[in-house]
């Protein structure tokens, strides 16, 4: 019996007689990188005004969620700090530092849970110190009205959920817990009220807007309950509005719209309610969608917000067909662009104002200046799952 022939193509021979030629004439390797040292003190030139903040939850390992920082100017990634379990974050009213709301457990995804409010420097990306919080910190995405700070910047708000709804609150003067506020069972999100220092709204399930006054020691000084606002079954309003300087401005689903001006006493007064659409827009069923999904440039009083078409129950989170602007004073639509998909945005207010979107994960900046939106920098892979990014304006009753 003939024993088996075994064949070698001719690539794979040439190749095996490379390997034992080069072996045999000693070639070695190339040596290996040398280890990167990790070193401190270092800081970041860009100013904070001029920075973009992109919360990057990272939704396939949220234990692992970080803040990003890009130059507004050239899209060039600055740095970035960890936010450990799909933690929330925002710029302190000096912007001298980063407030992160977050969670830790003991073995990583199991064990003993601590919530804390972490500080961060901002000009070296550092950690500054900690203050723990009741382990009650709502776990959702990442939502303007999620952690807030007052006015003033004396105190930061966390919204809580057990599910019982409650709002922890955090002296960062004195770098301590004070109170956890369940006046605000049955409500939801942290709006700090334009114009005040220590006042903030929250939206109650009947419609209402509950309002609580903080006092110097952080303790509830007052609160006043509106009537209500929408009609919670016909008309939901999403959670977060844009802000003016002496008012709230709110979207239904179905693209109403509901203006909320406080008064000095702590109550309410809400403005005609008036529609983003028109009979062509409702022909084709337009409605609003996304997350952070509207903002208002207040200078200006200008409103801009996600739109689609083809608009149906439960579309409400769909990504931007296109950007909506309107004139808050006039409420005319002025300008209408393509949305790039995206799905949350927020405004940067002065003297160059621009509108920042991102579609979880590409960034999109926009000159505001004139009544079209026009993008100059696009800044892609900015994040791997993001639904919130900020600009700074600096301080204020804001």
């Amino acid at each position: 019996m003939k024993k088996p022939v075994f064949r070698i193509s001719t690539g794979m021979g040439l190749l095996s007689a490379a390997l034992l030629l080069s072996a045999a004439a000693g070639v070695q390797a190339a040596p290996p990188l040398p280890v990167e040292q990790l070193t401190g003190g270092h800081s970041v030139k860009v100013a904070p005004d001029q920075r973009i903040y992109v919360m990057d939850s990272v939704f396939f390992h949220l234990t692992d969620s970080r803040l990003k920082e890009f130059d507004r100017n050239t899209g060039k990634l600055l740095g970035m700090i960890p936010t450990a379990f799909n933690g929330q974050a925002q710029v302190s009213k000096d912007g001298k530092q980063i407030y992160v709301a977050t969670t830790y457990f003991e073995r990583i995804t199991r064990g003993e849970r601590t919530d804390v409010v972490e500080v961060w420097d901002n000009e070296k990306l550092s950690f500054v110190r900690e203050i723990k919080i009741p382990p009650k910190r709502a776990g959702s995405l990442n939502y303007d009205g999620i952690f807030r700070q007052t006015g003033d910047g004396h105190f930061v708000l966390v919204q809580n959920a057990t599910p019982a709804a409650s709002v922890s609150v955090v002296d960062m003067r004195k770098n301590a817990f004070v109170d956890e506020i369940t006046a605000t069972a049955g409500c939801w999100s942290i709006i700090p009220v334009p114009g005040t220092p220590r006042s903030f709204s929250t939206i109650c399930g009947d419609g209402a807007l509950l309002t609580i006054t903080l006092g110097d020691d952080g303790k509830v000084a007052s609160q006043a309950r509106s009537e209500p606002m929408f009609p919670v079954k016909d008309d939901p309003v999403f959670i977060t509005p844009g802000r003016l300087s002496n008012a709230m401005v709110f979207v239904s689903f179905y693209g109403n719209v509901y203006t909320a001006r406080p008064q000095k006493d702590g109550a309410m007064k809400f403005d005609p309610v008036w529609s983003l659409l028109d009979d062509a827009d409702r022909a084709q069923h337009w409605v609003p969608g996304g997350y952070n999904l509207l903002a208002v440039e207040p200078k200006s009083e200008r409103l801009y917000i996600f739109m689609h078409p083809d608009g149906v129950e439960g579309s409400h989170k769909h990504p931007a067909a296109e950007i909506w602007v309107y004139d808050l004073k006039t409420r005319k639509r002025i300008a209408r662009v393509p949305g790039k998909d995206a799905l949350s945005m927020s405004v940067v207010p002065g003297k160059k104002p621009q509108l920042l979107t991102i579609d979880g994960g590409n960034v999109h900046v926009y000159d505001i200046s004139k009544p079209e939106p026009k993008e100059v920098l696009t800044i892609p892979e900015a994040a791997e799952a993001s639904l919130q990014l900020m600009g700074y304006a600096g301080g204020g009753n804001g």
